[in-house]
């Protein structure tokens, strides 16, 4: 039976493994020979080929070593041991012993050899002259890079052998690697991250899942391993073993991994105006760094990892040194924009001496880069002096990116009068996360001018001063109005008339020079409030035409990043562009692992709402709770209890109903902050969840609930959010909102819109012909949740139809839509209104149907069709659990409502008896 390690040997290397066994069994071949980096897992293949290959006569394995190279023959000792000591530098007596003791062979020998690339030249070219004579098979290993054997080589370019080159792990191989190390599911962002700093090579990834597994670096969470604190790549088991490997290089070679690995990335151009390209070639060779092959020609460690090691091991004086003589060459301290942070840290861990400035855009970048520790090092250092109110808001940042709520909200009361411009924008989105623990604060920050000092413009329009302005402070943008109007659309009222929205982003766009930090932001401000009034086509569209900016604008802006993010993909949810919202997160994850420690739940957040807007529940619910986990981890966005509301409603939708009270109750005892389009959902969709208990009260309590979110929507203009809750309501079985959603959904733009009214009628009318055919519609056009709720409800409304035909295909078709939303039969999306109470339409009707009335004339009465007054009658059976017209009759008194004028006792319907 395989071992766990077997079957992580085969990960990505199956199809090698496979191929190097034919090889070996061909009689036309001689032999395989393996080529990679460091860690790509070459031994582990060797013995998995070893394994699979049926007994064959005699292996002869070599272990060749860096130190034995400089000695003639000396991998061939298991071969030679009959050879006397004096004949050892002859090479005429080795060749001839060696070929004797191949003649002695039955069967060709296969020589297995480690690491061929420490073969001596004598070695190499007797085994590669009797594997082309067939006198000899090969299985080699050896390291990517020039110092392959050439004769080895020369055998594949004959076709003698094969030659394998074994790539890093895919992310999908990463995943599936580390599954199988832990045993259980994995996050996949547990698994991009370790992929990523481990460069996919499965020696370096097998060391950190041990060493994280140890140190609780990860941990298990409800039957999945996600990540907990920032893995210290530094003291893995592995570190010593490429520690080692650095120390027993030259000189030269050490002092360039060290530098790549303290301010790289570097051009290959900078590199090779203190180096040469030989000692690039071998620290290339020996897995230390990497060139990229595009036209930058980048150097870079190998990998994170390594590049952390290295770094780590370099002593505090020969860093400073190091980095003394580089700031000498001409134009080095330009650098590469991605080497920035690397050479900010390298000056602070070396003691240099930075300006303020310096320090305070330092930090401000290291915020922004999700780093708080560099952070609080490079603003404590500037606190003092004319930059302190600057450092004091990054120090506020850093504190609340570590989850001291209460030691950021101190920071930037602290900081005081902070000067206008970036300083001013940046407090002022602090002191909106912060919310209730921060001190009052006008749109600009706290007592900063919504405007340039000084400037007399109107307070409306965010040009004003305001008091603790400073007119004389430094600070990038201070002279410009684009800060107090950007941070006043930033942070304004959702229910913001339309009007005044537009004035605010046309007063902003029309400044000349905007900042991509102040436009970009504000412009997906615009566009979520677009999409959440109705405007879904609209907003997705101001939406796209920014998102491509959305990394560069905030590269300096402290978890303005994931704010981008977060609206681009609801905007995404709202606008059913599932696969663009899942190439977001996937491109967002594969660009920016190190913030996944961070960003992971609100991730899981944005699948798991998506696919819950999908109607594929339990998969939702699958993320949600992983996503309740990793937000309980880190939530600087304070997005938890929207998880906790959204897991509620997934659970009770897929009768996990110990789930769903959970959440719930994590909801309530903390209830969404924040935004109020999602506040508003948050609270419909946790109260959809409740079932508080099956009684009739309890179920008009939680739809009077639904009906007063919907109408706070409404009343706020948010015609997307009412449409949603609406919806809600209409699942949960309340007839009167199938009107109202009729109404909501005339606000909302694009396909799903005029879908949704046409469903809303359908349903007020009981019109199943029309659900029906408006699920196939739905279904088309890629909305599967709308297509299953319409099959639903017509399967509802034909449950007391006597021709059972009807019910049977309606059903049939519910099965479908539940099998393509990976659900079970069993999991109702809608519930019935059975023991609800009558409408009034519905009240009259079953007076008019006791007192002999025919569907005809009722229609003719009421001034309704047919076919309404047959939808009104099949709720009216199903409310009062009857499945004939003459159990109407003896319906309770009391069920209803007082007779209207001229259809009192004795009198009969209009147009003559039924």
């Amino acid at each position: 039976m395989e071992s766990l390690t077997d079957q992580m040997a085969l990960i990505g290397r199956s199809g090698v493994v496979r191929d190097a066994v034919a090889c070996l069994r061909d009689e036309e071949r001689s032999g395989a020979l393996l080529v990679g980096v460091a860690g790509s897992g070459k031994t582990a293949v060797v013995r998995e080929i070893l394994r699979e290959l049926p007994a064959r006569g005699e292996v002869i394995r070599l272990a060749p070593t860096a130190m034995l190279s400089a000695v003639p023959f000396g991998a061939l000792g298991p071969v030679l041991t009959d050879l006397p000591v004096h004949d050892l530098d002859s090479s005429a007596a080795v060749a001839r012993a060696f070929t004797k003791r191949l003649k002695n062979s039955p069967v060709p020998p296969l020589f297995v050899i480690d690491d061929a690339q420490d073969l001596d030249a004598g070695t190499v070219r007797l085994i590669a002259q009797a594997v082309a004579t067939g006198a000899a098979r090969l299985l080699a290993a050896c390291r990517t890079g020039p110092s392959t054997p050439e004769e080895f080589l020369a055998l594949w370019d004959d076709g003698l052998i094969a030659k394998y080159d074994l790539a890093p792990l895919t992310r999908s191989e990463v995943h599936q690697f580390c599954e199988q190390a832990l045993r259980a599911d994995v996050s996949p962002w547990l698994s991009e991250l370790f992929g990523t700093v481990t460069a996919g090579l499965p020696a370096l990834l097998m060391s950190l899942l041990r060493h994280a597994q140890k140190t609780g670096s990860i941990g298990l969470r409800r039957g999945t391993w996600i990540l907990l604190a920032p893995p210290d790549l530094a003291r893995v088991p592995a570190a010593d073993l490429v520690d080692h490997r650095v120390r027993s290089l030259p000189a030269e070679e050490q002092t360039v991994a060290a530098i790549v690995s303290l301010a790289g990335p570097l051009s290959l151009g900078d590199i090779l105006r203190f180096s040469n390209p030989k000692t690039v070639d071998a620290l290339e060779m020996a897995g230390i760094i990497a060139v990229s092959r595009d036209q930058e020609r980048l150097v870079r460690p190998a990998s994170p990892m390594v590049g952390e090691i290295v770094r780590g091991r370099v002593p505090a004086g020969r860093s400073a040194g190091l980095r003394a003589s580089l700031l000498q060459l001409p134009g080095f301290s330009d650098g590469h924009p991605e080497a920035y942070l690397n050479r900010f840290r390298w000056a602070l861990d070396a003691g240099a001496e930075l300006g303020p400035a310096d320090l305070v855009y330092g930090a401000a970048r290291a915020n922004a880069a999700l780093d708080a520790v560099t952070a609080l090092r490079a603003a404590t250092a500037a606190a003092v002096g004319d930059r302190a109110a600057e450092a004091k808001v990054q120090l506020a940042y850093a504190q609340y990116l570590l989850g001291r709520t209460e030691a950021a909200a101190g920071q930037l009361r602290s900081a005081g009068a902070v000067p206008y411009g970036r300083p001013s924008y940046l407090a002022a989105l602090l002191a909106a996360r912060l919310g209730n623990t921060a001190p009052a604060a006008s749109p600009a920050g706290p007592t900063i001018p919504a405007g340039p000092a000084g400037d007399g413009g109107d307070d409306d329009d965010g040009t004003s001063a305001g008091p603790g302005a400073r007119a004389d402070a430094p600070g990038e943008w201070s002279g410009s109005e684009a800060p107090g109007l950007a941070a006043r659309l930033l942070l304004g009222p959702d229910d913001e008339p339309a009007g005044e929205l537009q004035r605010r982003w046309a007063a902003l766009s029309n400044l000349p020079g905007v900042p991509e930090e102040l436009g970009v932001p504000a412009a997906f401000r615009v566009a979520e409030l677009q999409s959440v009034r109705g405007q879904v086509v609209t907003g997705l569209g101001t939406d796209r035409q920014v998102w491509p900016q959305a990394g560069p604008a905030t590269v300096a802006l402290p978890l303005v990043r994931e704010d981008l993010l977060a609206r681009h993909c609801l905007n995404l949810v709202r606008a059913g562009e599932w696969d663009e919202l899942a190439a977001a997160v996937d491109g967002y994850a594969a660009a920016l692992p190190f913030r996944l420690l961070y960003s992971g739940g609100l991730l899981h957040l944005v699948r798991g709402f998506s696919r819950l807007r999908q109607g594929r529940f339990p998969e939702s619910l699958a993320e949600l709770l992983i996503g309740v986990e990793e937000l309980t981890v880190a939530d600087p966005w304070r997005l938890r209890p929207l998880a906790h509301a959204l897991a509620a409603y997934a659970a009770f939708v897929v009768g996990r109903n110990d789930d769903a009270a959970a959440n719930a109750r994590a909801y309530r005892a903390e209830p969404l902050g924040g935004p109020v389009p999602l506040r508003l959902l948050a609270d419909a969709y946790c109260t959809a969840a409740d079932d508080g208990g099956a009684g009739p009260a309890a179920r008009q309590h939680r739809l009077d609930r639904l009906d007063r979110l919907a109408d706070g929507a409404r009343d706020r203009g948010l015609f997307g959010v009412e449409t949603e809750i609406r919806r809600l309501a209409v699942r949960d079985g309340d007839p009167a909102a199938a009107e109202a959603l009729a109404r909501s959904s005339a606000a909302i733009e694009g396909p799903e819109g005029s879908l949704l009214r046409a469903f809303a009628r359908a349903v007020a009318d009981s019109d199943t012909t029309a659900l029906s055919s408006l699920s196939d519609e739905a279904l088309a056009a890629g909305y599967l949740l709308l297509a299953l709720e319409a099959a639903q409800q017509a399967a509802r409304c034909l449950e007391n139809d006597p021709h059972k035909w009807k019910l049977t295909v309606v059903q049939r078709k519910v099965h479908h839509r539940m099998v393509a939303a990976g659900m079970s039969e069993s999991i109702n999306i809608v519930h019935g209104d059975h023991h609800a109470d009558l409408t009034a339409r519905e009240a009259e009707i079953l007076r008019l149907v006791s007192q002999g009335a025919s569907n005809v004339e009722i229609a003719a009465a009421l001034t309704l069709s047919t076919r309404t007054v047959e939808g009104h009658l099949y709720r009216v059976f199903a409310k009062l659990g009857v499945s004939r017209r003459s159990e109407l009759v003896d319906a309770e008194p009391d069920i209803l409502t007082p007779p209207g004028p001229g259809f009192g006792p004795g009198t009969g319907p209009p147009g003559g008896p039924a």
